[in-house]
């Protein structure tokens, strides 16, 4: 029986993670993809987990970025197809995106001046907006979704009314937005909860655009699996929380606004990749390495704090050693949040060891026995390479991906 899993490709300090579900549809998050050769295996195994078309071609269901960090969307240019599906070749080994979810307010901090030098996009960053510009225009002379290859979310309504005449395609803050897409899988649900809208005080917002402003999103998954004591598939869901490089900030105001709104309970996690690759900075105020004694921010802290039993916190990130991220003061906090949580556990992907041809293996974690368990090999999905994979039941429909 099929079930989710997340695989957190190790590509150092940076993030590519792709979710498969249930019904064997793939969503990635975020690329890291250096250029040469060295690094082709990362092209080549993130293709061999996709589902191709009837000519053989590679497509992932979704792609999405967190925020426009070279770390983060490095090698789109070279892994994917841009532009209209209809010129897509037939002997492509090109992967075409059927949507796109991006925010334009992480791209608006992204590039305001004073944001840490981060005012200039890389190529790849720019290749990716105009993509998103592409099928956002689609949309705006089309008045509908699109196909494959075409379609687009967007991420947060835009300031000063930009996304006003669009708000068929833009997941607002603070709901669930799956419903909207064009996956159309029913075993996923996905909540938006950043970017932060624009602050009321400046300082708050000026802080906001420093603190590497990134989406973050709750991918909720459904998995069937057999249960012993009802004697029958009983269907259960598990959530993942990913925030690219969002820093203390972003938490900080993102706990405060569910604590005054009675929703911390958004903020559950059985799998948290941590953001900014174990930084420290994600969850204090103080430099770690300019203050003798860091104090934790009690509203960040406090956000990365809802994990549920046997839940991980994943980590990508280089090695854990003299040069940070990764921080182990910000691991030991990790831990500590999963101390006694009855199974809970802190992996990093840098950890995995290597395959039988000396590449670092990737972090791979499916749902078997309604808990995220860390598998030791990646193998290949039995519904890749399939134009329609199998068909999974839920709740009497019989779905297809």
């Amino acid at each position: 029986m099929p079930v989710p899993s997340i695989e957190v490709f190790p590509v150092g300090n940076g993030d590519m993670t792709l979710i498969t579900t249930a019904n064997g549809k793939t969503i990635l998050i975020d690329c890291y993809r250096k250029s040469g050769s060295d690094y082709e295996y990362l092209e080549e195994r993130l293709k061999d987990r996709l589902n191709t078309d009837d000519k053989g071609r590679p497509y992932v269901d979704v792609f999405v970025l967190t925020h426009p960090d070279k770390d983060h969307i490095t090698g789109f240019s070279t892994m994917f197809y841009r532009g209209n599906p209809d010129n897509w070749s037939d002997n492509s080994t090109k992967i075409r995106i059927n949507e796109i979810w991006s925010s334009p307010r992480v791209f608006r901090r992204a590039t305001a001046a004073g944001c840490d030098g981060n005012n200039t996009l890389c190529d790849d960053a720019v290749k990716f907006n105009t993509e998103v510009k592409r099928r956002v225009k689609l949309y705006r002379d089309g008045g509908s979704i699109g196909d494959e290859g075409n379609r687009v979310i967007i991420l947060s309504s835009d300031e000063d009314g930009k996304t006003d005449d669009i708000k068929q395609i833009v997941a607002e803050l603070y709901t669930s937005f799956g419903h909207m897409s064009g996956i159309d899988d029913q075993s996923l649900n996905a909540y938006l909860l950043a970017p932060a809208d624009k602050q009321e005080v400046a300082e708050d917002e000026e802080e906001l655009t420093k603190n590497n402003s990134s989406t973050i999103i709750r991918f909720d998954l459904d998995h069937a699996f057999y249960d012993e004591t009802l004697n029958c598939d009983v269907t259960h869901k598990k959530s993942f929380l990913i925030g690219g490089d969002a820093e203390v900030k972003c938490w900080e105001v993102l706990y405060d606004k569910l604590e005054a709104t009675g929703q911390l309970n958004e903020l559950a996690y059985d799998v948290l990749l941590a953001p900014h690759h174990c930084s420290w900075r994600s969850l204090s105020n103080d430099s770690e390495s300019k203050c003798d004694d860091p104090q934790l921010n009690a509203s960040a802290h406090a956000a990365l704090s809802f994990a549920n039993e046997n839940a991980l916190i994943l980590c990508s990130s280089n090695e854990f050693g003299n040069s940070t991220p990764p921080s182990q003061l910000a691991r030991d906090e990790y831990e500590k949040i999963l101390t006694g949580n009855n199974g809970g556990q802190f992996l990093a992907v840098a950890e995995q060891g290597e395959d039988s041809d000396g590449n670092p293996n990737s972090l791979f974690i499916t749902f078997e026995n309604n808990k995220p368990t860390k598998t030791t090999k990646a193998e290949a999905r039995n519904f890749s390479k399939v134009v329609n994979p199998a068909a999974v039941k839920k709740g009497g429909k019989t779905t297809y991906a």
